[in-house]
């Protein structure tokens, strides 16, 4: 019995210890192209969506870090089949010229094929709900 308890330790601090790292995904060329992409498309969504006039210069930026309580900001759980993506997503005013963001997460569930948006904090001025509005 103890070297199946003892097996399933170092399963778990492995695993723990992996999801923790929080540059496996960023330092893989393909995994982090397929995540910027879907933050891209997200990104354009949340323009359309929350931008009155539209606008230019539509840009994604992926947090790849660590939040205040440890865990990767952006990561892919092998538990819940779940990518979640913490991004900000920028783009200049189509009249104003003005620089706006919205900074929050998007999670696709792989199994579901869904996408959903969490807002965390914007650049003032947007509806609370018109980024879930529009990637859900």
């Amino acid at each position: 019995m103890k070297p199946f308890i003892l097996v399933l330790l170092v399963c778990f601090f492995s695993f723990r210890l992996e999801a923790q790292d929080c540059t496996e995904l960023k330092n893989d060329p393909e995994i982090r192209q397929e995540l910027q992409d879907l933050a891209n498309t997200a990104a354009n969504k949340l323009m359309n969506c929350c931008s009155s006039f539209g606008g230019r210069n539509n840009r994604a930026e992926i947090h790849w870090e660590k939040d205040e309580t440890g865990v990767c900001r952006t990561r892919i759980s092998r538990l819940t089949n779940k990518i979640t993506i913490t991004m900000t997503a920028y783009w200049n005013g189509s009249v104003s010229g003005a620089q706006y963001w919205i900074k929050g997460r998007l999670v696709v569930d792989m199994e579901n094929r869904t996408q959903t948006w969490e807002k965390i904090s914007d650049s003032g001025g947007f509806s609370g709900g018109c980024g879930k509005s529009c990637i859900n």
